[in-house]
């Protein structure tokens, strides 16, 4: 049998446009799953040099406001500021 051989991959990488970073965010708040939102969130401040990176940790109140969105039909999107 032969081995399997894989490379690496960041997407901090491949964020390397306000298209990219609001196709990555879509992507993820389209998902709904808190701790994938909150480690995008981090590449992304990341990404952007941010010093304070938010841990990618969901918080209590991100999980609740993604369930209520989600029962109410809603979903999160990333638009540019």
């Amino acid at each position: 049998m032969m081995a399997v051989e894989t490379t690496g991959w960041n997407a901090t990488d491949h964020l390397d446009s306000d298209a990219a970073i609001l196709a990555y965010l879509d992507a993820v708040f389209e998902d709904g799953d808190p701790v994938l939102i909150a480690a995008a969130l981090a590449d992304v401040a990341k990404v952007r040099g941010i010093a304070e990176q938010p841990t990618p940790q969901p918080d209590i109140a991100l999980d609740s406001v993604i369930r209520t969105l989600k029962a109410l039909g809603l979903e999160l999107t990333a638009k540019a500021a």
